[in-house]
């Protein structure tokens, strides 16, 4: 029997839903010196919205995604485009930084069961043959929708934050429409879920160990790539003076070559390179000059290049990560717990990065450069066991 082609218009919906979802990550960094300076809580305080958006997910990323595939991914995934975009617009109405805290939280709650759902939906909405290439175009999503977040510092710069939030909190309601109209209902059941309880299918996936290593792999990824994207602008406004709206155009430029990176990636493999093998040259590439991008004698050009050169080449590991995870598991009922424990150790990755980097930058600007390269190294540990997925 021949196998059902890949449906690209509803692979192309789902990508929306995550570009969607990313842009409420991204819309953070632009705004992070006037939210700082509003309540009163300066750089660091403001930079633990970043952090709680990513907690909730960092925290029950894999129970997200058991529930999910007995739930049902379609249901999940709509219900969660709905509370995002209402969390959204009820943060550019917040009071107080604690009201605008617990908002944040409830914006990573949505975001976690997105970021779960859709790439299980377009797993099953893509033929074997082209599974590799729409997990890549995933892949290159959220670095898409954090780009269209940074590029609103412009809309900051003249309106004032709580304006662009209101704006971007539009975007995933657009979304729901767009999928549910995409999607039809018959999809709820895809893929077939797992017989056995959430146990099991925890044990289970935890003997498989490959789809582990992928998660921890992704998670030292993270603090790499969001030391760039979420503190490349306040880098360049705090150490060369540029204005709000050019340090955040800079960012979203280094967001739009990540997301070259990934599509590269995907050529790549589809010409048959390993996935394993580009994660463990990319992220070692992506960690020496991330870091390079702190710690390197002070100079616009040379910040500015070696963190775009940076977020490009560490591009091909999300995508090639993307890809690995399906094939690590062991049965395609599993696939979606096994996303879900990627985005755990993903957003576990995006809650310490902006932590970390924070602290040391606090001291010093260079001393930022440590925690990408001990992540770096990781990284490379924990991609060595991958080269044995087929």
């Amino acid at each position: 029997m021949a196998e059902a082609p890949t449906r690209w218009a509803q692979v192309g919906a789902l990508a929306a839903a995550g570009i969607a979802a990313a842009v409420q990550f991204g819309k953070v960094a632009p705004s992070l010196l006037a939210i700082g300076q509003g309540f009163g809580v300066g750089l660091t305080g403001a930079a633990g919205l970043i952090s709680v958006f990513a907690l909730v997910a960092a925290a029950i990323g894999l129970p997200a995604g058991l529930l999910a595939a007995r739930a049902g991914v379609r249901r999940v995934l709509l219900g969660a485009l709905w509370v995002l975009g209402a969390a959204g617009l009820s943060a550019s109405l917040a009071p107080g930084i604690g009201t605008l805290y617990a908002l944040r939280a409830l914006e990573g709650a949505a975001f976690l069961a997105i970021v779960v759902s859709a790439p299980t939906l377009v797993a099953a909405c893509a033929a074997g043959r082209d599974r590799p290439l729409a997990m890549t175009l995933w892949s290159a999503v959220l670095p898409a929708g954090i780009a269209l977040g940074l590029l609103a510092a412009p809309l900051v710069e003249v309106f004032g934050w709580r304006i662009a939030w209101a704006v971007a909190a539009l975007l995933p309601w657009g979304a729901a429409l767009l999928v549910a109209a995409t999607l039809p209902a018959a999809m709820a059941g895809l893929p077939a879920p797992a017989s056995g309880g959430l146990g099991s299918r925890l044990a289970a996936l935890w003997r498989a160990r490959l789809p582990v290593f992928v998660a921890l792999a992704f998670a030292c990824y993270s603090v790499i790539y969001y030391g760039i994207a979420n503190f490349l602008p306040t880098r360049l406004i705090e150490g060369f003076g540029l204005p709000l709206s050019l340090a955040g155009i800079a960012g979203a430029v280094a967001a739009l070559v990540n997301v070259a990176g990934n599509l590269s990636a995907g050529w790549l493999m589809r010409r048959g390179r390993r996935p394993a093998v580009l994660v463990m040259a990319a992220g070692s590439a992506m960690a020496l000059l991330s870091a390079g991008a702190f710690a390197l004698p002070a100079s616009l050009p040379l910040t500015l290049a070696t963190a775009l050169v940076a977020s490009g080449i560490g591009g091909a590991v999300p995508a090639s990560l993307f890809v690995l995870a399906p094939r690590a598991v062991p049965d395609s009922s599993l696939t979606s717990p096994a996303l879900g424990l990627l985005a755990q150790c993903n957003n576990v990755g995006a809650v310490l990065s902006p932590l970390v980097v924070a602290a040391a930058a606090r001291i010093d600007w260079s001393l930022a450069a440590l925690p990408l390269l001990a992540a770096g190294g990781a990284l490379l540990l924990f991609a060595r066991p991958l080269r044995r997925v087929q």
